[in-house]
């Protein structure tokens, strides 16, 4: 392996997700550090993106119209693994950054091909994150098949990053050199102006969502829990991957703005809003798991948040004391929960507080970037 120095340390990031903001953070990071950083996205909208210049790191993106969180998105991925190999092999990177079983085994050739150092990001783990089919036992069979896949990949990772320490479950029996938990909360964001939700009175209530707009999400639960609760309005953003939740639901109480262009905007509706809420549908085994950016961008900006029960989200919810759990489905008890919490302002404010001060003590950006920094160093000094 060759060492590297100051002046020679070319990174290529991968991401096959367009939506998140999670890996431009670690683009940002490592490019304040120093490091030459490019970004390779999937946009799977298909637009005609140039590659730009952000925030000083080159950001190119491969422009392949294609589904997220389908079934058929596994149609598109030899055409994304061609182009990858090939945009590794021309760009020849010192250190290849891979994010997800999406983007590993081009990075892994490559690797081994031209003796690069690799280092593998596991945001959601892929087997896991299967959609359920109507056989049981052929659905378990391909997890089986695509975790031990992903896991044989994770054995050539110079350094493993997963964004909870309960994640190392999904990944045990693979081969771990080195791993590290870089969680995924957001960089402080500057106050800045934004337009409200325009309120109609002091005493209504946003609770706003802000992500993709699935099934598993549960946001027709809570669509269902506020239809005949006054002065509640519920605000959502982001894709739609299942458009038939919202059909025939929107309305004064239910509102789709559609898609935030810029994060500043995004968490600068967070902070106008008073709940948030994020729930999994724990027939999938990724909930178990799950740590959404959300729980963290509601803790940043002080408010309090509904999570689904049995996931490491209700975990962090009750050791911090910064929102409610409520079982997965139930409407009757997140109608309770929304209850409460617009009734008990004070409540809110404790909770949303409390939510502020795990965040500066233990889930900042700014402690998350000196562990990925750190955790660098270390691997170019060996």
């Amino acid at each position: 392996m060759i060492k590297l120095n100051k002046t020679t340390k070319r990174i290529l990031l991968i991401r096959a997700r367009y939506t998140e903001p999670s890996i431009r953070k670690v683009a940002k990071s490592l490019h304040q550090e120093g490091y030459d950083v490019t970004l390779l996205i999937w946009d799977r909208s298909g637009k005609r993106t140039l590659s730009v210049e952000k925030n000083e790191y080159k950001i190119d993106y491969f422009c392949l119209r294609a589904p997220q969180d389908k079934r058929s998105a596994v149609f598109f991925l030899p055409i994304w693994w061609v182009y990858e190999l090939f945009y590794l092999l021309k760009k020849n990177p010192d250190i290849i950054h891979a994010c997800d079983f999406e983007t590993q085994y081009p990075a892994i050739i490559v690797k081994i091909v031209r003796k690069k150092y690799f280092v593998y990001m596991i945001y959601d783990f892929y087997a896991n994150n299967l959609p359920n089919g109507k056989f049981p036992l052929v659905r378990n069979a391909i997890r089986s098949l695509v975790a031990n896949i992903e896991k044989i990949g994770i054995g050539f990772a110079d350094l493993l990053i997963l964004v909870d320490e309960s994640r190392y479950e999904e990944v045990k029996g693979a081969k771990i050199k080195k791993s590290i938990c870089v969680c995924g909360a957001p960089e402080e964001v500057i106050e800045q102006k934004n337009r409200n939700f325009g309120k109609i009175c002091d005493t209504q209530i946003i609770i706003f969502y802000a992500g993709i707009i699935e099934k598993t999400r549960g946001i027709s639960y809570v669509i269902t829990a506020i239809e005949n609760t006054k002065d509640v309005v519920l605000i959502l953003a982001g894709p739609e991957v299942d458009k038939e939740i919202l059909v025939g639901r929107l309305n004064e109480k239910v509102k789709y703005v559609g898609w935030i262009p810029t994060y500043e905007e995004l968490i600068a509706k967070t902070k106008n809003a008073d709940i948030l809420f994020r729930f999994d549908d724990p027939n999938y085994p990724r909930s178990k798991y799950a740590t959404a950016t959300k729980l963290f961008e509601a803790m940043m900006c002080g408010k309090p948040i509904i999570v689904s029960d049995n996931s490491t989200m209700a975990d962090i919810v009750r050791q911090n004391n910064c929102g409610l759990v409520v079982p997965y489905g139930d409407v009757e008890l997140i109608k309770h929960a929304i209850l409460t919490l617009k009734n008990n302002p004070e409540l809110r404010k404790q909770l949303g507080a409390n939510g502020r001060s795990a965040y500066e003590e233990k889930y900042s950006w700014e402690k998350m970037e000196e562990r990925l920094i750190s955790a660098y160093e270390v691997l170019l000094s060996e």
